[in-house]
């Protein structure tokens, strides 16, 4: 009887281990649901220092998201002309790209940045806007979509020509 307690034992620790795995996991996706959820609302509200601050929580719970640092972009990228500022949310959008090379979001934020950056014309930051900009249009992302269509003119005019 004893040598059928044993395994039985271990088999149910096991489990239990397992279980426990998985909710930790389960835990951390409701942790990081809720705060990317408030995230957004705070980028509704115009809070982006707050929204930074719950972005870089994001990061640190699932550095392979490519959300969190599509998060802490826009945080960073919208809120101010600091160039500084502006440089680091490229570097996130370009890790979101990075994970996910189809995250047609990421390419449009950074494009939208990049135009909204000092350069020159036909420079390689004004090159690297238009073919992020043409990425995500092409494949449909709903802000692409509209910015071109707002922009048209502009895109055409006086960076992207050739490409809408």
């Amino acid at each position: 009887m004893k040598h059928l307690l044993l395994p039985l034992l271990a088999a149910i620790a096991l489990s239990n281990n397992v279980n426990s795995e998985e909710t930790s996991d389960l835990e951390r996706l409701t942790i990081y649901n809720i705060k990317f959820s408030r995230a957004t609302n705070l980028l509704r509200e115009g809070k982006f220092s707050e929204m930074k601050n719950i972005c870089e929580d994001l990061i640190e719970i699932s550095p392979d998201n490519p959300k969190g640092y599509v998060c802490k972009g826009i945080a960073l990228g919208f809120t101010s002309k600091n160039k500084r500022k502006s440089r680091e949310a490229l570097r996130n959008f370009t890790k979101a790209i990075e994970i996910d090379p189809k995250n047609y979001e990421a390419y449009f934020f950074r494009g939208v940045l990049q135009f909204r950056m000092r350069r020159t014309s036909n420079s390689e930051l004004d090159r690297t806007a238009c073919n992020d900009m043409k990425k995500a249009y092409l494949n449909y992302h709903p802000l692409a979509l509209e910015y071109v269509k707002e922009n048209k003119s502009f895109l055409r005019k006086d960076r992207c020509s050739g490409f809408f």
